[in-house]
């Protein structure tokens, strides 16, 4: 496994965010020429921390089943406030292409996952690559920045009524009245937009369910394939709902309902990215990741 973490800068903040890199080798066994989707990890906590629960875990579990995760640990407030996480965000993405053959990763399967505050990052990501007030200060082509697709877990998707307040003021800070609507993902979505995977607890009192019944609306409207789950108990912040998130004498908290989402997800990437998986040979698969490069540049 490549296990390193990596810096990366935008303008407007302050130092660098870090992206770490848990990417499986590829051995002769398993395919040599094998070329994995990417998942970048975006952690929940309300734009004010970064939950552990919900970066390590999660990108561990995700490369033990054959992708290649990032974890990124972007800017929050005080230290940053909008468009700081969201240029770091796609700064994340285009590094991960750039370095598709390190990597093992398909240039063209390249998502962006995310939880609660961090759900809505991952939002912002599918929905607003190519917004100018994010791309233009990185001084690329908007394209390379756009993710192939975006997994959203109980994401705050809104600023309207059902908000989940305490996000959106971290975010926007004093623009926040002036901002909300801008933010709102489902305000946002276009046919531009890559397939999303949602999934939401039901009996989530922290950020309503509403927040993912909106988008996927909206996604649809547009005509943008979505794939909604609601399992119907489980509450706010399960990550992966099992024991492995969960402190001692803590794991009756996690639910089963919900820590079925991983596999509905693989199942999901699978059907998605699986084409781009395996090259037949390692000679092909570079022949194959530079055609997509040159589409992406």
């Amino acid at each position: 496994m490549i296990h390193e973490i990596i810096p990366i800068r935008v303008p407007g903040a302050d130092g660098a965010a870090e992206l770490t890199v848990y990417a499986p080798d590829n051995f002769p066994e398993t395919g040599a020429g094998r070329l994995r989707t990417a998942l970048i990890i975006c952690p929940g906590g309300g734009y004010h921390r970064l939950s552990d629960r919900e970066g390590e875990p999660v990108a561990l579990r995700f490369a033990g089943l054959g992708y290649a995760a990032f974890l990124l640990r972007y800017h929050v407030a005080p230290q940053a406030r909008w468009p700081v996480p969201q240029r770091q965000l796609l700064a994340a993405v285009a590094y991960v292409r750039d370095n598709w053959q390190r990597y093992h990763a398909d240039p063209h399967a390249v998502v962006v996952m995310g939880f609660s505050a961090g759900g809505h990052l991952a939002g912002c990501g599918g929905l607003m690559w190519n917004k100018q007030e994010l791309y233009r200060p990185l001084h690329r082509r908007p394209s390379v920045f756009r993710p192939d697709g975006a997994v959203l877990c109980y994401p705050v998707v809104t600023g309207g009524p059902f908000a989940h307040r305490g996000s959106m003021e971290n975010l926007l800070g004093e623009r926040h009245d002036e901002l909300a609507d801008l933010v709102s993902l489902e305000n946002r979505a276009t046919r531009q937009a890559p397939p999303f995977f949602i999934w939401h607890a039901a009996d989530d009192t922290c950020v309503p369910v509403e927040n993912a019944l909106l988008l996927d609306a909206a996604l649809r409207a547009k005509g943008v394939p979505s794939e909604l789950h609601i399992y119907p108990s489980g509450g706010h912040g399960q990550s992966l709902a099992d024991h492995t998130v969960f402190a001692p004498g803590e794991d009756w908290r996690a639910s089963a309902p919900c820590a079925v989402w991983t596999g509905h997800c693989a199942s999901w990437l699978q059907r998605r990215f699986g084409d781009y998986a395996v090259a037949p040979h390692p000679d092909e698969a570079v022949k194959v990741g530079r055609r997509r490069k040159r589409k992406l540049s």
